[in-house]
C-alpha cells in the first residue's frame, strides 16, 4: 500500500550554470543549422557594393548581410538604452534636489515653530 505524502516535491533552483547550459545548447543547435545552411548554399555569386565587386559564396553573402543587420539593430538598441539611462539619471538628480529643498524647508519651518513656542513661555 502506497503511503501518501503531505509535503510538496522538492524542486531544484535555477542556477547560473543551468542557464549557461541552456545557452550553450541553443548555440550548438544554431551552429549545426548554420553549417547545414553553408553546405547547401555553396555556389558563388557576384557581389557589387559601392563600386567594389567580387564573387563570394552565397551562404557567406547571406550571413554577412544578416550580421550587418544585427550590428545595426544592436547599435540602435545600445543608443536607446544609453538615452534612457541618461534620462533616468537626470530625473533622479532633479528628484533628489526637490527632496533636499523640501527637507530644508520643513527643517526651517519646524525650527521657526519651536522658536515661536519657546518665546511665548
Amino acid at each position: 500500500m502506497a503511503r501518501r505524502s503531505d509535503h510538496e516535491p522538492v524542486r531544484a533552483q535555477r542556477t547560473r550554470i543551468s542557464a549557461t547550459m541552456v545557452a550553450v545548447t541553443v548555440a550548438v543547435i544554431f551552429l549545426i543549422l548554420l553549417i547545414i545552411f553553408i553546405a547547401q548554399n555553396n555556389r558563388s555569386v557576384p557581389i557589387y557594393f559601392l563600386g567594389a565587386n567580387g564573387r563570394v559564396s552565397e551562404a557567406v553573402a547571406l550571413i554577412a548581410s544578416a550580421a550587418a543587420g544585427a550590428v545595426l539593430v544592436l547599435a540602435i538598441g545600445i543608443a536607446r538604452i544609453a538615452q534612457l539611462r541618461i534620462a533616468g539619471r537626470r530625473h533622479n538628480r532633479r528628484m533628489a534636489k526637490k527632496q533636499e529643498a523640501a527637507e530644508s524647508t520643513s527643517d526651517e519651518s519646524t525650527t521657526a515653530a519651536s522658536q515661536g513656542s519657546s518665546d511665548s513661555v
